[in-house]
């Protein structure tokens, strides 16, 4: 399990159900935004604290002890990341409870324009991280490399080596593959530096040598069946292929129909082939991820148009608390107000609306409450960016959703 997956359900663990409140911070620090040079997202944190006069203990003097703690964990030097969540508490016996997540993403529902903190006193605000969960699948990447493959593990920005998925393969097996694949390398590169196009171009026996082997086939046989088994053991969703393009698109050809169906991208070695870092992986990568993530927001919408699903916040949430919503399209700027009835559980978006179910409707942001609402229908959430993003604002009304019935 990658690291950050074990923090984040560390932290539900120790936050989601106590009874005592919590501070949940949330704050742009990316290194490469002007605004926060010379750390000055910190500043911010800290001015933000000072606008919460909750943070008291029961004679309703500043809670000392849990504020130094905060301020500990802001002025750590960590390695750098794009948003930074925090939490504190005091559990049993007034024992504090602090945690700091550095994420290599961004955060839907997390309003963080210009560098804003978004910092709140009460009930933990866990659902950004929730919401991050579920936007970014968990990716495999298999590193196609002559002298041993290698697979890595994709969430959340960060990359964690699988050192499990190939540990039957011999190394007498690699070094044959090693030295098979170099020998159609060379040939394949002879042939485009004469203007032929590669491994379309080999003679008969280089063909046979790269296919028709029985020894790779049955090699090629235990990697793909090594491959599904780490895919459904890590709930990989996604699958990148890196490496030389006849031996990745030759090997796809051995996989399961489900299997082939998860690849999104074949790419070229990462610059370092032999010890490549994490940058190096998310480089080679985040472009195609992008793309991937992109082209399907958009074909989700091209379904719900030609279905038709429901358009706009007010009919897509109807269809919601009926249970007809299977998946609910929202823009990744969620700033939605919505009317609330605490008791009743329903919320609408007018006020007026609002009255028929309860006397005193509340007025809530929809950023707040939309993860717990889908929970409760069996709906999945999608935040869309760009392109989709912009459709859904103006050919849907702001929310879309595909319909179940």
């Amino acid at each position: 399990m990658i690291p950050i997956q074990k923090e984040i359900l560390e932290l539900k663990e120790t936050f989601f159900e106590t009874d005592s409140p919590v501070l949940s911070i949330y704050a742009d620090i990316n290194p490469a935004k002007p605004e926060n040079a010379g750390r000055a997202w910190a500043k911010r944190i800290k001015n933000a604290l000072k606008t919460l006069p909750e943070i008291h203990n029961a004679q309703g003097k500043r809670d000392t002890p849990l504020y130094d703690a905060v301020l500990e964990l802001i002025d750590q030097e960590r390695p750098q990341a794009r948003t930074l969540a925090l939490f504190a508490t005091r559990g049993r016996h007034g024992r504090l409870l602090t945690k700091r997540l550095d994420l290599q993403v961004e955060l839907p529902v997390v309003d963080l324009a210009h560098g804003r903190v978004d910092a709140r006193w009460g009930e933990p605000y866990l659902t950004p991280l929730f919401f991050a969960a579920d936007e970014y699948e968990p990716t495999g990447v298999l590193h196609l490399e002559g002298s041993g493959w290698r697979f890595y593990e994709v969430f959340l920005g960060e990359v964690s080596e699988d050192s499990e998925i190939f540990k039957e393969i011999t190394i007498e097996d690699w070094k044959e593959l090693e030295e098979l694949t170099a020998r159609i390398d060379n040939a394949t590169s002879l042939r485009k530096a004469m203007g032929g196009k590669g491994f379309d171009r080999l003679s008969p026996k280089e063909r046979e040598s790269a296919k028709i082997s029985s020894w790779m086939h049955r090699l090629y046989m235990r990697l793909a069946v090594a491959l599904e088994k780490a895919v459904m053991r890590l709930n990989i969703q996604r699958l990148v292929f890196m490496g030389e393009d006849w031996q990745t698109r030759h090997f796809e050809g051995y996989l399961s129909r489900g299997l082939r169906n998860r690849v999104v991208a074949h790419v070229a070695h990462p610059a370092n082939r032999k010890a490549q870092s994490s940058r190096d992986i998310m480089e080679r990568i985040q472009p195609v991820l992008e793309a991937a993530e992109r082209a399907a927001e958009m074909e989700l919408l091209d379904r719900i148009a030609k279905q038709p699903g429901a358009r706009g916040l007010d009919e897509a949430l109807d269809a919601l608390q009926m249970g007809r919503v299977d998946v609910l399209v929202l823009p990744w700027k969620l700033e939605a107000k919505i009317w609330r009835c605490p008791k009743e559980g329903v919320v609408a978006c007018s006020e007026e609306m609002a009255r028929i179910f309860c006397d005193e409707p509340q007025q809530v942001a929809l950023r707040d409450y939309v993860w717990l609402l889908a929970q409760e229908y069996g709906a999945r959430l999608e935040f869309v960016r760009g392109a989709a993003e912009e459709r859904v604002l103006k050919e849907f009304a702001g929310a879309a959703a595909l319909l179940r019935w």
